[in-house]
């Protein structure tokens, strides 16, 4: 039986990969922000998998509560088998319309929330010789405009994921990063949208949050593609360096990385004139 934290677990993607992993048979240690408190969100799976779903509350960006954790994990279990690096949340705007304290805030969560629990355990990772799934994005890979400090948080996580695959190989310990496109998760509902009224950039504001629900309203692709999809890699001897999921990012991934730069970014230059600076009729 292996023993899995996922970050993140409360909703969204997190849940659905808890839910995974327990029906697979392993024992979970779901983490996320109070969610010792919020007794509804695991009711059902607290019954049905006769403790191997343990619950604690984990805030990624507050090392104190990371490092409790990691004492509670090493007394009960001694080790992990896999680290699933999900918790994030999007901050979406004109970089000049953002507030210092939203962009470190992005950075905290999405980057150093990572680095927080990835760094605390490695001791246990090596242990077991164990695999750590980093969640990046589309945006981890490509940036795109009104994003750019989500697209940032998720760029240095793809930095930081291919380092440590090769700094930590001789340890026994694999990584893969996961750039899922667009899926029904509850995150699109709980982005962060720049508040300022009046900005130089309001029409391309309103055409992207214009864009952003028209493509969430449209045939969703299913997220437990994704949960699942993370299962049956972690069952594999050897991880690729990174799995992308969803038809968007597929295409997006071929555009990116195999387009000259020259054509890549004159493309994207046609396509960003046509959704952003379009006048509403």
């Amino acid at each position: 039986m292996r023993t899995v934290l996922v970050t993140g677990a409360t909703s969204g993607f997190g849940k659905l990969i808890a839910q995974a992993f327990l029906n697979h048979g392993d024992t979970v240690i779901a983490t996320g922000r109070n969610l010792k408190e919020r007794k509804d969100i695991f009711y059902s799976e607290r019954s049905s998998f006769h403790g191997r779903l343990v619950e604690l509350s984990m805030d990624v960006t507050n090392i104190n509560e990371v490092k409790e954790v990691e004492k509670e994990v090493l007394n009960r279990f001694g080790k992990i088998d896999i680290l699933i690096n999900n918790a994030g949340y999007g901050l979406f705007g004109a970089l000049e319309d953002l507030k210092d304290e939203e962009i470190r805030y992005q950075m905290e969560v999405n980057f150093f929330g990572t680095v927080n629990v990835t760094k605390i355990f490695l001791p246990l990772l090596r242990t077991s010789k164990g695999k750590v799934f980093n969640f990046s994005s589309v945006f981890g890979f490509m940036g795109f405009p009104m994003t750019s400090l989500y697209c940032a948080s998720k760029f240095a996580v793809e930095g930081l994921t291919e380092s440590l695959r090769g700094e930590l190989a001789p340890h026994g310990v694999q990584l893969c990063l996961i750039e899922p496109g667009g899926y029904r998760t509850n995150f699109g509902t709980s982005l962060n949208w720049s508040s300022k009224e009046e900005s130089t950039y309001a029409l391309q504001f309103r055409n992207y949050k214009n864009l952003h629900q028209k493509i969430s309203t449209k045939k969703p692709q299913q997220p437990s593609e994704v949960s699942n999809g993370i299962l049956k890699l972690s069952l594999k001897k050897h991880l690729p360096m990174r799995k992308v999921y969803g038809k968007d990012a597929t295409f997006s991934h071929l555009l990116r990385n195999f387009l000259p730069s020259c054509i890549y970014f004159g493309l994207m230059d046609m396509v960003y004139k046509k959704i952003f600076m379009r006048e509403s009729n």
